[in-house]
């Protein structure tokens, strides 16, 4: 973090990441060191503002053997008695049930591993050398939390004509997050903005970075994929659009497929928010949720087949 005064060596700082086994929520949360009050003051702050958890699980210490520099500390931490017993204490004051997962087994923890890495290759890469005060990091982060709890979880209804979908958001807040509105900052020269305009600035970078790592993902696991996704009228799918803002997922449903002569559909006639629109699946990733056909959508089907019998009769 930025030094408090000039003079002074920057001081290292930690983030803490929650998430919902549940509903993939995300909480992020800046920690200033691995001491263990620093750990539980972060647990009671999460507590205070998500609610109590009935259980808890984390990496076991061991994991931590083969770390160097500062997750030596973190080793340290999970593997002294008095430390353990505190961090306890605090738990069954709560009625928390906190479970490690085995030792040497990072796979058991694949939900939050993937928090991690979702969180911290795009946050490094938009920061750099950055450094940030305390209050800039918190506002930061919080905004980041936004982005990642408006990740698209599955369809709100089993309508083909409804577009939305069901965010982790949704779990929080009850409806959709909002961001305010902004400028577009992302090609003003940083020397040229104010201190609250540098920040959004980075805040909008991480977004255009992190939204397209995370459409890349769901496109290349359909392309990549040994058994690769089919797309079906009435999926709901992301269409790959630029100059998107924040928050918004150009959400679409697919409302006509167009295979070729060997049988693989590489066009699909999809239905926005904004009109009606031929893409390539290329520019098309469906979501990662159940794939299998709705009820409703056979009807849609069918509809859809009638009408082209109808304007093939006429013309």
């Amino acid at each position: 973090m930025k030094p408090v005064h000039r003079r002074a060596a920057p001081q290292k700082a930690f983030i803490a990441v929650f998430i919902c086994f549940a509903t993939k929520a995300v909480h992020l949360e800046l920690v200033c060191d691995l001491s263990t009050d620093a750990f539980v003051a972060a647990l009671r702050r999460f507590i205070a503002r998500r609610g109590n958890p009935a259980e808890i699980h984390s990496d076991n210490g061991t994991n931590f053997q083969g770390a160097k520099n500062v997750l030596t500390a973190l080793h340290t931490m999970l593997n002294n008695k008095k430390d353990q017993e505190k961090i306890a204490n605090e738990c069954t004051s709560r009625r928390i049930e906190w479970k490690f997962i085995p030792p040497r087994a990072p796979n058991f923890g694949g939900l939050w591993e993937a928090a991690v890495k979702t969180a911290k290759s795009s946050l490094t890469k938009t920061l750099g050398n950055c450094k940030l005060s305390y209050e800039d990091y918190a506002t930061l982060l919080t905004q980041i939390e936004a982005n990642m709890n408006a990740r698209p979880l599955t369809p709100l209804s089993e309508d083909p004509t409804e577009l939305d979908v069901l965010t982790p958001g949704h779990f929080l807040t009850g409806t959709s997050l909002t961001a305010l509105p902004d400028p577009d900052y992302t090609s003003t020269p940083m020397n040229r903005l104010k201190h609250y305009q540098q920040l959004q600035q980075l805040i909008q970078q991480h977004w255009i970075r992190w939204k397209k790592e995370y459409l890349t993902e769901l496109n290349s696991q359909q392309q990549t994929s040994s058994s690769p996704v089919e797309i079906h009228v009435g999926q709901l799918v992301l269409v790959r659009e630029d100059n998107k803002p924040s928050l918004n997922w150009p959400l679409a449903r697919i409302i006509a497929t167009h295979p070729g002569e060997d049988g693989c559909t590489r066009v699909a006639t999809v239905k926005t928010a904004a009109g009606i629109y031929t893409r390539p699946t290329s520019r098309i990733c469906p979501l990662p949720i159940n794939h299998n056909l709705h009820p409703h959508q056979e009807q849609l089907q069918s509809a859809t087949a009638a009408s082209s019998m109808a304007n093939s009769g006429a013309s």
